[in-house]
C-alpha cells in the first residue's frame, strides 16, 4: 500500500512541475506574459520615437515649458505643454491625440502658423506607441481614469 502511495506521488508531482513552470499552477499563463513582454516593447519604442520626434519641445522629461499656460517664445509660439500627466493631453481621446501627432494643430483650426506640425511619416503604430509611451509616465490614478474613459 505504501509503495502504491509513493507511485502515485512520484506521477502527480511529474504533472505538477510542468505546470508549475509554465505558470499553470499559480492561474499566470503564457499569454499573459507575453502581453507584458508586448506592453514593454511597446512603451520602449515609443519612448525611442518621443526623443527623437518630441523631447525637443515637451522635454525629454515629458515636463513641457513651464510657462506653458500663457507664455509664448520668440516666434509668437504658445509653448508646449507638458505630457507627463500635468498638462492637459489626458483631456484629449485616443483618436485626438492620434490625429494631432500625425497631422499637428492645424487638422483642428486651418488658419493655425503654430509649431505642432505633426508627422505624417510616422506610421498608426509608431503613434499608438507614442501614446502609449506618454500614458506610461503618467500618474497611476490619470492612467485607470483614462482607461475608463477612453478605452
Amino acid at each position: 500500500m505504501f509503495a502504491k502511495v509513493k507511485y502515485l506521488l512520484a506521477i502527480g508531482l511529474l504533472f505538477l512541475i510542468p505546470a508549475c513552470a509554465t505558470g499553470q499552477a499559480t492561474g499566470a499563463s503564457s499569454v499573459d506574459i507575453d502581453a507584458t513582454v508586448e506592453a514593454e516593447e511597446i512603451i520602449s519604442e515609443g519612448k525611442v520615437l518621443y526623443l527623437a520626434n518630441c523631447a525637443t519641445c515637451h522635454g525629454v522629461n515629458l515636463q513641457g515649458n513651464p510657462n506653458w499656460r500663457s507664455g509664448t517664445d520668440k516666434d509668437g509660439q504658445s509653448l508646449p505643454p507638458p505630457l507627463n500627466g500635468t498638462g492637459h493631453t489626458w483631456h484629449h481621446s485616443p483618436k485626438v491625440l492620434h490625429e494631432i501627432l500625425k497631422y499637428g494643430l492645424k487638422i483642428y483650426d486651418e488658419n493655425y502658423e503654430g509649431k505642432m506640425v505633426g508627422n505624417e511619416n510616422l506610421t498608426n503604430k509608431e503613434i499608438y506607441s507614442l501614446l502609449e509611451y506618454i500614458q506610461s509616465v503618467w500618474p497611476e490614478e490619470l492612467r485607470i481614469n483614462y482607461t475608463k474613459n477612453y478605452k
